[in-house]
């Protein structure tokens, strides 16, 4: 069966942030991302951010997203989660010390399409970074492959800055990151060796 830690999204800001995250060359209708918009944010939160609950089967973790120095890759995450793309879809590998990647519908590893359908440029900016435990990131096949997948850091990884593009960091919810960290895999028993890091299915 599918692997049991599947999510949902909430995005918890208000209607100004969400201009900031607007790309020009945008091809999405926002009349359908804005319906999902409700309280405003918080007043430590600077204008040009948002924030996005993960509603996971073990507990719940907020992110903020970047929409300044990422916005077409926070754009495409937030109209993604808006969409209810998400929702129902699992984290498919999970490597302790490392990260946990999902948003791939398929649940493969190999699935998942952008806003725009297809892949989008990488983002890279100075301010982000794989230095600390949190920070979201988008995965790739490669140079300009983002599509919907992503991956949430469990300790810096500075070798992966500028190859993959940090659009986001954890604001709470670090329990369920540990928690989520101790999952037990399919290890060496996984009958395909992709599936080396899927967490177990079982239920919650």
């Amino acid at each position: 069966g599918a692997p049991f830690l599947h999510f949902k999204f909430s995005i918890l800001n208000g209607l100004p942030s969400l201009c900031s995250c607007l790309h020009p060359s945008s091809l999405f209708n926002t009349s359908c991302l804005l319906l999902f918009i409700c309280a405003s944010s918080p007043a430590i939160f600077p204008s040009n951010t948002m924030s996005v609950t993960i509603h996971t089967t073990i507990g719940d973790v907020k992110i903020e997203v970047f929409c300044d120095t990422a916005p077409r890759t926070a754009f495409n995450f937030l109209a993604l989660c808006a969409s209810g793309y998400y929702d129902g879809t699992a984290f498919h590998r999970n490597m302790k010390g490392f990260m946990i990647q999902g948003g791939d519908p398929n649940g493969t590893g190999k699935g998942g399409e952008s806003i725009w359908g297809g892949k989008f440029n990488d983002e890279f900016h100075a301010d982000n970074k794989h230095d600390v435990r949190g920070q979201v990131s988008m995965a790739n096949t490669g140079i300009n492959t983002n599509g919907s997948q992503f991956f949430i850091t469990y300790e810096r990884q500075p070798h992966l800055n500028n190859v993959y593009t940090v659009f986001g960091r954890v604001l709470d919810g670090w329990d369920t990151l540990d928690q989520m960290e101790r999952l037990p895999v399919e290890g060496e028993a996984a009958t395909k060796k992709r599936n080396k890091f899927r967490p177990i299915n079982r239920r919650l």
